[in-house]
């Protein structure tokens, strides 16, 4: 799965730019929180963090994986609630949809 469309990059437009994420990590934080009273209360949150590479078009990434435009990363809570997607490289797809340098681009 890839993400292709339009993208702006410094100022310059690539026309059939080609985003490929390269690498996911899935990591779960425990946090505590105490009461007034001294209770501690412990909770967990999920974590993705991720890199992806944006190409000038698929044929870019086809001859020279390596040869990126440039590299996004970033974090996301990913979901992982029952009747839902776990797949992580799908969410992680999905959630770079809503970002909006990328919410033109469509499933490739």
């Amino acid at each position: 799965m890839t993400l292709t469309g339009e993208l702006t990059y410094k100022g310059l437009t690539i026309s059939n730019a080609h985003l490929k994420v390269m690498q996911i990590q899935h990591r779960a934080v425990d946090s505590s929180t105490e009461a007034e009273d001294g209770t501690v209360t412990w909770s967990k949150t999920n974590h993705a963090d991720y890199s992806a590479r944006v190409y000038k078009d698929a044929a870019a990434y086809a001859a020279s994986p390596d040869s990126a435009i440039y590299t996004i990363t970033g974090t996301f809570t990913p979901s992982v609630g029952n009747g839902v997607n776990l797949n992580i490289v799908k969410q992680t797809y999905e959630h770079l949809k809503t970002l909006a340098d990328y919410d033109e681009l469509t499933d490739c």
